[in-house]
């Protein structure tokens, strides 16, 4: 059984992540958090000190892109700051970041779950908890929707290098992105 681990070794042209919690709860995150929370410089992330930065370096000398696009709620929190203070060296081990104020889609898309998408053929649906504890990954069977969430969403999103994280969200009367597809979403096999 392919795990979405092993596809972050095996894919061949892209892998694309749709990240729509305000808050995760990462293992072996806890000390850089409390550095920024501090008010502290974050210690460079590296291929030597992060598994990460690692693997999307690994995965551009294959010559094979990776990005996300990260949805921005409001109020911020605490983890979105720190996120944005972390991506740096994320986009610098050559990983597109795109980013999407959450006041420009429709509220349907709250329901719409993390998931990655490789190769256009391949969804991994990650599931999390509450408070944004990782619980793990299915496979879904149609890749459609999935490549219609990232159609519905190209064109509005902003490089992160570009987009401006402040406390106020983008003001908008009617959402941009309209209601996303309908999701088959596979339950979390325990």
């Amino acid at each position: 059984m392919t795990t979405l681990a092993d596809l972050f070794a095996r894919f061949h042209q892209s892998a694309w992540r749709y990240e729509g919690h305000d808050t995760y709860v990462v293992s072996g995150e806890e000390g850089r958090i409390a550095t920024y929370l501090r008010g502290e410089p974050l210690p460079r992330k590296t291929r030597e000190n992060n598994s990460w930065i690692a693997t999307v370096e690994d995965i551009r000398a294959r010559k094979a892109r990776i990005s996300r696009v990260r949805v921005v709620g409001h109020p911020l929190t605490d983890y979105t700051r720190f996120e944005f203070a972390a991506y740096p060296d994320n986009v610098r081990a050559g990983e597109d970041v795109d980013v999407i104020d959450r006041a420009l889609l429709a509220p349907e898309w709250r329901a719409v779950p993390d998931f990655w998408l490789f190769d256009d053929a391949t969804v991994f649906v990650q599931h999390f908890d509450d408070d944004g504890r990782f619980l793990g990954a299915e496979q879904a069977e149609d890749p459609q929707p999935f490549l219609e969430v990232r159609r519905l969403l190209t064109g509005h999103t902003t490089p992160l290098d570009r987009y401006q994280l402040t406390d106020l969200p983008q003001q908008r009367s009617v959402p941009v992105v309209g209601p996303p597809p309908k999701l088959p979403t596979p339950a979390i096999r325990r």
